[in-house]
């Protein structure tokens, strides 16, 4: 099984110093055609599909959002869209569900081989969703259900297990990204014995750590600069 990854677009009518949101439309459709020619078999996004543009309405974020996931299914390659704290500063979890037609994290999809298990870390420290609290990107926390969720599928799955998340697992990148309660996570994934791989988005410049004997991948951010980032995992 083929998987094609790519993380924070970031797409919105605004380009902001070397975050060239502006690109990502063309950018992600020239993904795509690389994935439909390597015959990939589901496309993740890490998070940030779109931002908010300055003056941008909700209308106008919807509209973006609703213009790339035609983009992106209109290839015919099975998707799914890790939220990114920036998909939140306008929109709301149904919002975001109904619009990108898929069940928000967490959430399992079974392979052949391997269990993807899929986290939402978009809660600030009061456990509020940001949706309702605000948007604070240097505050991300996985709540203690999604944390029994976690350790609930890492028990039952009999295959190995990849997790993805926006927000960082990965301890040896700036502090300012990591997800805070990242230690609890990381011990249950630890234990588990079963995770090999952690795959995140957020921190642009990208990162690569093995820590405890697991990977930490982190994407570079498609949005930055002219450059066409993303990457295809075959597992």
């Amino acid at each position: 099984m083929k998987i094609g990854l790519f993380a924070d677009p970031h797409y919105c009518q605004f380009n902001n110093g070397a975050r060239m949101s502006l690109l990502s439309y063309e950018k992600i459709e020239k993904t795509m055609i690389k994935f439909k020619e390597e015959k990939v078999d589901l496309c993740i996004c890490l998070g940030d599909l779109v931002d908010t543009a300055p003056g941008d309405t909700k209308e106008d974020v919807l509209g973006n959002l609703r213009k790339i996931i035609g983009l992106i299914s209109s290839f015919g390659i099975r998707y799914y869209i890790v939220p990114g704290n920036h998909d939140y500063l306008d929109l709301t979890s149904e919002e975001l569900e109904r619009e990108t037609k898929n069940n928000l994290p967490p959430h399992i999809i079974g392979t052949k081989d391997k269990t993807l298990i899929f986290l939402d870390a978009n809660y600030r420290s009061d456990m509020r969703k940001f949706d309702v609290a605000g948007v604070e990107w240097t505050d991300s926390n996985l709540p203690k259900e999604q944390i029994e969720y976690l350790k609930k599928a890492l028990d039952d799955s009999e295959k190995e297990c990849i997790v993805f998340v926006h927000e960082n697992l990965d301890r040896a990148i700036d502090k300012n990204h990591i997800i805070k309660n990242a230690n609890d996570i990381c011990k249950i994934i630890e234990e588990s014995k079963k995770v090999k791989l952690v795959i995140q988005g957020h921190y642009h410049k990208g990162a690569d750590n093995i820590i405890n004997g697991i990977r930490y991948l982190t994407l570079p951010a498609l949005c930055e600069k002219s450059d066409d980032y993303y990457m295809i995992l075959d597992i």
